[in-house]
């Protein structure tokens, strides 16, 4: 008579967990920003440990330190959204800097001296 054949146990499933640990956009640090979570004061922290920036907002109980980093870039994407990004209004890329401050009907007549036009579908026969 023969062995009865054994099982092998199933493995136990990784229990996944979320970073407190995230970039910092300010200085561009990786895993430079804590957040801390106070639950019973209903209060998310968050602290970049090389440029020094923080912020603060408000949690409930279902909220995760991942919610708190993304309230914190939304609100400095809506605040300024060139100091968010590191660029300042002289180095952002213009097509053409020069029509950056004329008015409308000045910059149609712009376009008309270079050869192109704004108002497109309305020359057709130059096409055919």
């Amino acid at each position: 008579m023969g062995k009865r054949k054994t099982k092998r146990k199933p493995k136990p499933k990784k229990k996944l967990v979320l970073d407190t640990h995230f970039d910092c956009i300010a200085c561009h640090h990786e895993k430079s920003v804590d957040v801390k979570m106070q639950r019973d004061a209903k209060v998310g922290n968050l602290n970049c440990r090389i440029c020094g920036i923080k912020f603060q907002s408000t949690i409930n109980p279902l909220s995760d330190p991942v919610d708190v980093y993304y309230e914190w870039v939304d609100a400095s994407q809506t605040t300024k959204p060139e100091d968010s990004r590191g660029l300042s209004d002289d180095e952002l890329d213009y097509h053409d800097k020069d029509l950056r401050n004329i008015s409308d009907g000045e910059d149609d007549n712009r376009l008309r001296d270079r050869g192109r036009t704004s108002d497109f579908g309305e020359d057709d026969e130059d096409y055919d």
